[in-house]
């Protein structure tokens, strides 16, 4: 088969890999788009990350497709030409983890994946048995194979803010205007936020933010947590959303949120930059800071929901579409934030 092939995010080939035979309990699905996450374009993350010597490493996960064959033992819910969306993450439902509600920081569900080296920027995938029973849904007739590329990413963000509450009028602050800030954004609106602000250093990605929800927008060149409260009747945010991974954001984190607020760092830094905490203030505002890695069925279902009833503006982000053999441009337009891009996706099958 074809498949993307990673050395780095300016050296991705399409190479003609070995074909993945399908076995008992097994699902090939044949990829009809994949979105390009921004983990997939962390490359201090990728290459640490790499498969096989050289850079090689498994990636593209915002995947949907039809199923082109079934194994044995497969239930008879699934078959050949289904729609579908997957996800290359699935917990073990048994773990102490699983068991008081952290499925996505189940072991097992770090572990699991696509049942080769590649990723879903390939012709097809074949999902193990495991992912077959827990990470695989029905796509709807009227969600298209591109929309369903958000329900993973979605899925995470509904994950989110589960950790860190948006309901109930809080004042939400969302530090980033890429693709899962601008998805918070319209996530905090559902869950009925009362104030939401995004700041970001684009002027292209503030107008973004308020096309997606947003009541106000905060240049990351200005003192964001004082703008913040200034807009905000004075008043520190109840949620901080943090979506850029850098440095400086985890600083306006923790400054802009208010008493009795919760931070929630939804993107993570590079594992070798430390970040400087005031214990103390933590302790005398009663500040709790969490953070969500994934999402799980239940969080996935619940994307899928609302992707289906025109719940998000999931079209109006769809910036680029690129067959398999122009991966690479879909990469740099997401590592760069080229030509007013938002979300690029590609079509292994063209």
């Amino acid at each position: 088969m074809r498949a993307a092939v990673y050395y780095s995010n300016r050296d991705i080939r399409v190479e003609e890999v070995e074909d993945i035979p399908v076995g008992p309990g097994e699902v090939r699905v044949n990829v009809m788009a994949c979105g390009v996450c921004g983990s997939d374009v962390m490359e201090w993350y990728r290459i640490k990350r790499a498969g096989r010597p050289g850079g090689i490493g498994a990636f593209g996960h915002e995947c949907t497709g039809v199923i082109a064959e079934v194994g044995r033992e497969v239930d008879p819910r699934w078959k050949v030409g289904d729609r579908v969306v997957v996800t290359h993450h699935v917990p073990c439902n048994t773990c102490n983890a699983c068991l008081r509600g952290h499925t996505t920081a189940c072991e097992t569900l770090h572990r699991t994946k696509f049942k080769h080296a590649y990723g879903a920027f390939a012709e097809y995938i074949v999902l193990p048995e495991i992912n077959v029973d827990r990470g695989m849904l029905h796509l709807p007739d009227p969600v298209s194979f591109d929309e369903a590329t958000f329900v993973e990413p979605l899925g995470c963000v509904v994950r989110g803010q589960q950790c860190a509450p948006t309901s109930d009028g809080r004042s939400v602050l969302v530090i980033g205007a890429g693709i899962t800030g601008l998805l918070h954004v319209q996530a905090a609106r559902l869950n009925g936020a009362g104030f939401i602000a995004v700041s970001n250093p684009s002027p292209e990605r503030l107008e973004a933010a308020r096309k997606f929800g947003a009541d106000a927008t905060i240049s990351a060149k200005d003192d964001v947590p004082a703008r913040f409260r200034e807009l905000n009747g004075g008043q520190g945010a109840d949620t901080v959303i943090m979506t850029a991974p850098v440095p400086v954001c985890v600083q306006q984190s923790l400054e802009a949120v208010g008493p009795g607020g919760t931070v929630l760092f939804f993107a993570p830094t590079n594992p070798d930059i430390n970040s400087e905490i005031n214990l103390w203030n933590l302790w005398q505002k009663e500040i709790t800071l969490t953070h969500s890695y994934a999402a799980d069925y239940h969080n996935l279902r619940t994307a899928l929901k609302w992707i289906q009833h025109k719940r998000v503006n999931i079209a109006d982000m769809i910036t680029h579409v690129f067959p398999l053999k122009d991966t690479v441009e879909g990469f740099q337009i997401t590592a760069r934030h080229r030509d007013g891009s938002l979300k690029a996706i590609v079509h292994p099958q063209e």
